[in-house]
């Protein structure tokens, strides 16, 4: 009698672990999809974002002036922080050609936000909303 007394204890804490831990990864936000670019003075600009076991593909266009532009890197996620490096495949000429870019997702999980800084040793605000 002790003994599945034991056993059905074992088997309901681990069942109960087991859950929780599952419970902590499903909580954890999707950012795969297409984002907006909200940042002034770009036109038709869109961030395709996919992550997969906590490694991040960013790919980005956007318009300025009528001009285009193409960027993408390869990052990591940890939590609710992103951070990327990118190459510019496309430039705009007199912007930086590479960079890094660090973003936090919002509570709702629709809003990327964070500071960009460039192989030109500049910085400044970035920031994405979810369309899709």
């Amino acid at each position: 009698m002790r003994t599945k007394f034991f056993i059905l204890l074992f088997t309901a804490f681990f069942s109960n672990f087991g859950y929780s831990q599952n419970k902590l990864v499903s909580q954890k936000t999707d950012i795969n999809g297409v984002w907006e670019d909200i940042n002034s003075g770009v036109q038709n600009a869109v961030a395709i974002i996919s992550e997969q076991n906590g490694k991040v593909i960013f790919s980005h266009y956007l318009e300025w002036k009528g001009q285009k532009f193409v960027e993408s890197g390869i990052g990591t996620r940890k939590g609710n922080t992103i951070t990327y490096k990118v190459d510019v495949t496309l430039p705009i000429e007199g912007w930086a050609t590479a960079g890094t870019h660090t973003l936090i997702l919002s509570e709702d999980g629709n809003k990327l936000e964070g500071t960009f800084v460039d192989n030109k040793k500049r910085s400044g605000p970035i920031a994405f909303k979810r369309i899709r």
